[in-house]
């Protein structure tokens, strides 16, 4: 898959949610329904220029534009990936005993820990001469009704050191 291979359909996209049509977006943004078309459908590349017109007439931020963008490459992704598999690629199926036991094994823990009031799961797996040890928790755990939430941790910087004490000297003498 080529690089930003994907802006055109991210834009249709766009469009589509807002539910509004390549001539509403052209006038908006001050580009042709036709250039706009061909760009949706890959037959011609958005200049940054064009790009960018149309991201201000919508009011997206360049940051929101390549979040989505990034949403509509994995799903890409996913299916080329589906699609090899089901051609014959490197499928699940291909892979030895026991690399698939061991996934069944982390499946089934992930599945019982989010299924807790706090998940977590950790455990360990043997595959072949290696013990593979792993710990699943949730970035953000829901709040449990019968044990309060905890304060949320402040990022303190070590005590600074302590500086060097003087010794006593001696009394200097007066020259």
């Amino acid at each position: 898959m080529h690089l930003f291979y994907l802006i055109g359909e991210t834009l249709r996209r766009i469009r589509n949610e807002r539910g509004k049509t390549l001539a509403q977006i052209g006038k908006e943004a001050g580009v042709g329904r036709g250039q706009l078309s061909r760009i949706e459908n890959s037959h011609q590349k958005a200049t940054f220029v064009t790009l960018s017109k149309i991201l201000v007439s919508q009011g997206i931020s360049r940051r929101e534009f390549f979040r989505r963008y990034e949403l509509v490459e994995a799903e890409a992704l996913g299916l080329q990936n589906d699609e090899v598999s089901a051609a014959g690629g490197a499928a699940a199926e291909e892979w030895p005993a026991e690399v698939r036991q061991a996934l069944k094994q982390v499946e089934s823990f992930v599945s019982a820990a989010f299924l807790q009031p706090r998940p977590v799961a950790q455990g360990t797996l043997e595959l072949g001469d290696l013990v593979i040890l792993f710990r699943v928790v949730s970035k953000n755990p829901p709040p449990s009704p019968d044990v309060p939430a905890a304060p949320p941790a402040v990022d303190t910087p070590p005590p600074a050191p302590e500086p060097p004490k003087k010794r006593p000297g001696r009394p200097r003498k007066a020259s």
